[in-house]
């Protein structure tokens, strides 16, 4: 019997050290602290232990394993649809229907090699242009040459495709009609496919491929006809003062300068190569 107790004993003895006591404290910082040893609790928090043994201790919670960030689908940007606009032939001529400053609905034939949008002085006056102000531009037609007023719009729309602060120039193509014509101030931005068999103008945004340069959205070849095409007109204009001097192309001079020094620091902006602005 005696050996059965003394086994007993040494049974109990390691269970009762297995467990032990647990001393929790709440610091000032409201932080919750357990020790297995009551000599590292900070004296100030000495009064304030409470006492449990390990088994009254919730159990650990699982730890959670790192998932691996998911990848995210990269969407490659679809190209922009071309805007479709109806053509009316007239003659040899494909006329579209243009909106100007989102109020004036006007008659335009859609013309490639023309520079300018011309508008009639009809369609100027109801826009409220101010012609006595604007730059003049020397101009070739069929009676002989001639200075046509040069200015902006502050936007042309045609079948949803719209451009703001458009250079037009204001002449009567035909006396007494509204009619003008679309020319590449408003073409430039798009990619133009004229459908004779469907009589509809299509026009696509210029859109960057994978194999072109860009810069501030637009590519090389836009930079650079823009750059040319400002500089070819005040070599015009140089050109044709050296012969006959006139006030009036004093202010389109002016005109050209300010613009190609916009356009010379919006290339800047956009970091644009040097050799693209000539």
């Amino acid at each position: 019997m005696q050996v059965v107790v003394w086994m007993c004993v040494i049974l109990l003895l390691p269970l009762s050290v297995a467990v032990g006591k647990i001393y929790k404290w709440v610091d000032r910082h409201g932080a919750v602290h357990f020790t297995d040893n009551p000599d590292a609790v900070p004296v100030p928090y000495r009064d304030q232990i409470e006492t449990s043994s390990e088994a009254d201790l919730p159990p650990p919670r699982p730890q959670l394993q790192p998932q691996a960030p998911q990848a995210v689908p990269v969407r490659t940007p679809r190209a922009p649809q071309g805007m479709m606009a109806p053509l009316q032939r007239v003659g040899n001529a494909m006329v579209v229907q243009a909106m100007l400053n989102g109020f004036v609905q006007v008659p335009l034939v859609v013309d490639t090699g023309a520079a300018f949008t011309v508008i009639s002085t009809t369609s100027a006056r109801r826009l409220g242009l101010d012609l006595q102000r604007a730059a003049v531009l020397p101009m070739q037609s069929v009676s002989g040459p001639f200075l046509a007023r040069l200015t902006k719009v502050r936007s042309i729309s045609v079948g949803g495709a719209t451009v703001d602060d458009v250079e037009v120039i204001v002449h009567d193509m035909s006396p007494g009609e509204n009619v003008g014509l679309l020319g590449m101030s408003f073409l430039d931005s798009f990619q133009v496919t004229i459908s004779a068999a469907s009589n509809a103008l299509r026009l696509t945004p210029l859109y960057p491929d994978a194999h072109s340069e860009w810069f501030g959205g637009k590519p090389e070849d836009w930079w650079k006809r823009k750059f040319r095409f400002y500089r070819q007109q005040l070599a015009q204009i140089d050109a044709y003062l050296a012969s006959n001097p006139m006030p009036e192309l004093e202010q389109t001079r002016q005109y050209f300068c300010a613009e190609l020094a916009s356009l010379e620091r919006q290339a800047s902006r956009a970091a644009v190569p040097r050799n693209w602005r000539y």
